[in-house]
């Protein structure tokens, strides 16, 4: 009888090694480098690849015939030259660039995340790049984003830092005044090295849309690589992000029971106790940590409400900024590509509003630009969309309206602007310029008529609503005092 079960596991045995033996054979081995220090991300530890990549890499091998071999490099550089020169034939998680696509093809995107602007609690919001004069703004060096601060925003007091850990140490010290970098990597740094007197203070425009890299003699792995990106499947990235969530705990390893093994007939009792000793002093430093990280996520989550708000409002006049309003007009074209909706696009120019700058000063200049905006705003319906273009032009985007309606509209607002009573500064005027939306015309075409018709208005002798209608274009001009 103990013959037939032996006989039997033995034959069980020898079927699973041959079919393991198969499977590994079928295997394409593929050296790949990471970047050491960029967690959550990626990152070595004990010479054992670790973080989001690694978990995406084993998915993909299990959906491939790719078998992954790490090629240990000691920082990011050393990576990107280990790929150049064919050590590594790929890299996991990395963004496309120019300076990149030289050397590398890259798959699909599999990997989405933000990035945002990190400053001390004094230094104020800042909402984006964009609105960064003489400060100084860390990056990491040789990073995509690096290159595209470089390029986009070239008079920028840019400081280029080692790492995410060098440039937040700096915020955090106040020797730098931002630092810019991905959400998920700057936030795990800021809970494991207790930054408490750090805040996001904007986003960067600049998304990560991270993707495979693998140099050019390996380009035949792409369609590999890229089907298996596609066979990814709501579970998986589920999987992945379980993952990434249990990083965020503080784990801590009791060695009290291996240390008790080890000498148990030579001291039980002592151990025991000097084990008791240590869990409690363990547990009051986790739960004191613990706290901190608590503190620390709910001070991090109470600045990041304000993030939406920031990434598509004006921060003068709290109206909607030429982002947000970008977006909404694509999203009007599309209604009328589709359902052959209506809208209409109003252009409003404070008239002479650099002299008044000049003669009475840019506070007087900042209180119009606020009084304005809340006239504007309550002349407008639920619907429509009321946005700060830039300096004195502002926009109102109307859904479901025809330019009669929009006309009335603005004349509305002209009634309402004459009958502001202040003495702190002048009388103002406004031109108007609406254009309705044509089919096939795109978001520049739109947006040209209507700035057109607001000049046509300017020309006109100003304080007027203008509109040019039809393919032919024809003005019409209408005029309402400010003050009936």
């Amino acid at each position: 009888m103990n013959k037939n079960i032996t006989g039997f596991l033995l034959t069980i045995f020898l079927m699973w090694s041959h079919s393991s033996w198969t499977q590994n054979a079928e295997k394409v081995s593929i050296n790949y480098c990471v970047d050491p220090t960029w967690a959550p991300y990626e990152s070595i530890e004990n010479n054992q690849h670790i973080g989001i990549s690694k978990q995406y890499l084993d998915i993909f091998q299990k959906k491939s015939s790719l078998s992954f071999n790490l090629i240990i490099s000691t920082d990011w550089n050393q990576a990107l030259e280990f790929t150049k020169e064919g050590k590594c034939q790929l890299l996991p998680m990395l963004n496309q660039s120019s300076e990149r696509d030289e050397f590398l093809v890259f798959s699909d995107v599999y990997f989405r995340a933000p990035n945002a602007l990190y400053g001390h609690y004094d230094q104020t919001m800042v909402g984006n790049l964009s609105s960064i004069t003489t400060q100084s703004v860390a990056v990491v060096f040789d990073y995509r984003m690096h290159h595209y601060l470089k390029k986009t925003f070239p008079m920028m007091n840019i400081i280029a830092v080692k790492n995410e850990n060098e440039g937040l140490k700096k915020v955090e010290n106040q020797e730098i005044d931002y630092f810019v970098g991905s959400y998920y990597a700057s936030n795990k740094i800021i809970q494991d090295l207790s930054l408490s007197k750090l805040r996001i203070v904007g986003i960067a425009e600049l998304e990560d849309n991270l993707r495979i890299g693998i140099n050019k003699q390996s380009e035949y792995l792409l369609p590999y690589l890229n089907k298996a990106i596609a066979e990814l499947t709501e579970q998986d990235h589920q999987k992945v992000f379980s993952y990434f969530k249990a990083m965020s705990f503080i784990k801590t390893t009791d060695h009290t029971i291996t240390i008790g093994l080890a000498i148990f007939f030579s001291g039980v009792i002592i151990v025991l106790l000097i084990g008791y000793s240590r869990s409690i002093r363990y547990s009051k430093t986790l739960a004191s940590k613990n706290k901190l990280l608590k503190e620390l996520h709910a001070k991090l989550d109470e600045k990041n409400t304000q993030l939406s708000e920031l990434a598509i409002k004006d921060p003068l006049t709290q109206l909607y900024n030429r982002v947000h309003l970008a977006e909404m007009i694509n999203q009007q074209i599309k209604l009328k590509n589709r359902y052959n909706t209506r809208s209409c696009l109003v252009m409003i120019d404070i008239d002479d509003f650099k002299k008044i700058n000049d003669k009475l000063g840019h506070k007087i200049g900042d209180d119009i630009l606020i009084k304005l905006s809340s006239v504007l705003t309550k002349c407008a319906r639920n619907s429509d969309i009321v946005a700060r273009w830039g300096g004195e032009e502002f926009v109102l985007l109307c859904p479901e309206t025809e330019i009669d309606e929009a006309i009335q509209l603005a004349k509305r607002f002209q009634v309402a602007l004459g009958t502001i009573k202040n003495d702190s500064f002048p009388h103002v005027t406004c031109s108007i310029g609406i254009a309705e939306l044509h089919s096939k015309d795109s978001a520049d075409d739109w947006f040209i008529s209507a700035d057109n018709a607001m000049y046509q208005a300017k020309n006109q002798g100003k304080n007027s609503i203008s509109t040019l209608e039809g393919d032919n274009k024809n003005n019409q001009t209408f005029e309402e005092p400010l003050n009936e």
